[in-house]
């Protein structure tokens, strides 16, 4: 009898630890399911799906704006590159970004520099997985 009133307990607890996840479990979750711009409650409070990058391209598409946002996606790549987990790609986004922006398209020079920002971003965070995880990648 004892056995099965733990088994219940267990099983009354189980969707309590299944909820419980990290923040970034849960924004990961929420944005491969629903994308960009949705709204989800985490720990009561409600986030949105979007990146940081996505707001910050989120602004008036003016030359002022995509210059800024130029400037700080090239600051954040030559930190990954200092690392040594600049991405290949991001060099191209951020000279298809500077074009847009000398041409006047500033809604498309904020998206270009979003998106090479967003990629420095994930190599600089690849580098710190890197650093905490070295040693999984030596032979046993």
């Amino acid at each position: 009898m004892k056995k099965i009133i733990t088994i219940a307990a267990a099983l009354a607890l189980a969707p309590t630890f299944a909820s419980a996840e990290s923040f970034q479990e849960a924004f990961e979750s929420n944005r491969a399911m629903y994308g960009k711009n949705h709204t989800f409650e985490w720990n009561g409070k409600n986030f949105s799906t979007n990146h940081e990058e996505e707001v910050e391209a989120a602004v008036a598409a003016t030359k002022e704006n995509a210059l800024d946002l130029i400037a700080k996606a090239k600051a954040k790549n030559k930190e990954a590159a200092k690392l040594g987990f600049e991405w290949k790609l991001t060099g191209g986004i951020l000279k298809d970004a500077q074009k847009a922006a000398d041409a006047g398209e500033y809604r498309k020079a904020l998206d270009l520099a979003a998106q090479a920002k967003y990629h420095s971003r994930m190599g600089i965070q690849q580098h710190a997985y890197a650093q905490s995880n070295w040693h999984l990648s030596v032979p046993q």
